[in-house]
């Protein structure tokens, strides 16, 4: 019974499940992207798995993850080695199920495939150890390749390499330039939001600018500050700040913005009017009572 199927069509679950139903002895050959694998049955127990620089039961849960290559079985072929220990096949599958949906959740929480990785300014936090598998990451990762690229240069086994990638974003370490890249042009608008509520154009509008980059560089975060300019009558920022910013600064830094630019107002124009003009920039802002 030799055959060739593309696992687009035809899962590893459901080979198995059709080798083990015939009681077939003999290899099922994998290939990905180049990668070679190998899963060796004898009387439809499968024996022996070899996939990257795994071998047994992971080799065999990280290859049934796979979902795109090709695959041929080779019937009546000896088996010379066994690395898989459990030799019930039912509880085989039901690791490799729970093996799915561990990968399945790890996915949701991963950027898509095409968003393009690139390592924070900052560098590694004093706490943060790195695995072999992280460097085996971090080193591809240069703010040109994406997520489908970095997964197949990394080497490493899928699974590996969705917790490995899952683990360096959320620590912050590397981050998704397009994700990046939103959250700098949320800031700026907020900022010439701001701008456009309390100031007067062709009057006080460089004075204002400035007072809130020095409001930013005042609350400690010096370096974002320091990479906002301001030229006609409006703020910009350094292409390079895409790798000091993340969702929790950009977050804390509107707050504290939306306070500080009320007290400065109610200053400058009495507490009436700056009550107005910032009713009418939260409004803007899509912030109903001018807190988060």
């Amino acid at each position: 019974m030799d055959l060739t199927a593309k696992l687009e069509v035809f899962s590893g679950v459901e080979l198995i499940n059709l080798i083990s139903q015939g009681k077939r002895t003999g290899v099922l050959y994998f290939d990905i992207s180049g990668e070679k694998g190998e899963l060796c049955f004898n009387e439809g127990v499968p024996v022996h798995a070899a996939y990257k620089s795994l071998f047994g039961e992971e080799a065999l849960y990280n290859i049934m993850i796979e979902k795109q290559g090709t695959v041929s079985f080779k019937d009546n072929l000896p088996v010379k080695e066994h690395t898989i220990q459990n030799g019930n096949t039912a509880e085989l599958m039901n690791q490799i199920e729970k093996r799915k949906v561990e990968f399945d959740d790890l996915a949701k929480r991963l950027p898509p495939f095409e968003a393009v990785l690139e390592k924070r300014a900052d560098g590694i936090g004093e706490n943060i150890s790195l695995r072999k598998s992280d460097w085996a990451v971090i080193r591809i990762v240069d703010g040109r390749k994406n997520i489908r690229t970095v997964i197949k240069e990394s080497k490493l086994p899928l699974l590996e390499a969705y917790k490995t990638l899952e683990y360096l974003l959320s620590k912050g370490m590397i981050f998704d330039k397009s994700q990046s890249e939103r959250l700098k042009q949320i800031l700026l608008t907020s900022m010439n939001n701001i701008l456009d509520a309390f100031s007067i154009k062709g009057a006080n509008t460089k004075d204002w600018a400035l007072a809130l980059i020095d409001m930013i560089m005042g609350s400690g975060y010096e370096t974002i500050g320091g990479m906002i300019k301001y030229s006609n009558d409006s703020l910009s920022a350094e292409e390079s700040i895409v790798k000091v910013i993340d969702e929790e600064k950009v977050e804390k830094i509107k707050k504290l913005l939306y306070k500080a630019s009320l007290e400065k107002a109610s200053g400058d124009l009495g507490q009436m009017i700056a009550k107005k003009k910032y009713k009418e920039l939260m409004q803007k802002e899509g912030v109903s009572d001018g807190t988060f």
